[in-house]
């Protein structure tokens, strides 16, 4: 094997591991966020609205690792990126404003900022990085199990948070 294909495979091991962090820990701060959904449905809100930037960060740090080793980074890319999650920012704020008026309770609002944090990361998947588009999914089915199964969350979103790990782990090894 040459130096040069040893360095090709290196190099996509790498971008490999660092796809797979990122989703595992998003994937832990869903099912956390979650947990605290079913616990403390008021503590939810403030937990969605902290996770936005946090996911935001770990989206936008992923999309520039994967492109850093390119001789032309792409502006434009970057920005659409920043635009975007900007754009989510402003809903989320403006869902506080509902809920600072008495517009809709704090639970509601926790999974309407769920709702758009998935549909964000969802599509961030689509043009940006594929694994993203599988960790939207599971937010919106996260959104959906605290809407509407209470009783069963645990049973039902457990063993499917843990499917979608082993799904990314699965994909990530086979694409790359």
């Amino acid at each position: 094997m040459s130096r040069q294909e040893e360095i090709v495979i290196e190099k996509h091991h790498h971008h490999w591991k660092m796809r797979l962090m990122i989703a595992i820990i998003m994937l832990g701060l869903s099912f956390i966020g979650l947990v605290v959904s079913d616990i403390r449905q008021n503590g939810a809100w403030n937990y969605w609205r902290v996770m936005v930037p946090i996911f935001a960060i770990l989206c936008l740090f992923l999309s520039w690792y994967l492109r850093k080793k390119q001789k032309i980074m792409s502006a434009t890319t970057i920005w659409h990126e920043l635009v975007q999650w900007f754009g989510l920012a402003l809903a989320v704020y403006l869902v506080s404003i509902f809920v600072n008026i008495g517009l809709i309770g704090r639970f509601e609002a926790g999974l309407v900022v769920l709702t758009m944090l998935a549909l964000n990361t969802f599509i961030t998947g689509i043009y940006v990085e594929s694994t993203f588009f599988v960790i939207g999914i599971l937010l919106g089915l996260f959104a959906a199990a605290a809407a509407l199964l209470a009783a069963y969350i645990y049973s039902i979103m457990l063993p499917l948070t843990i499917g979608v790990a082993v799904l990314l782990i699965w994909l990530t090894r086979k694409r790359f």
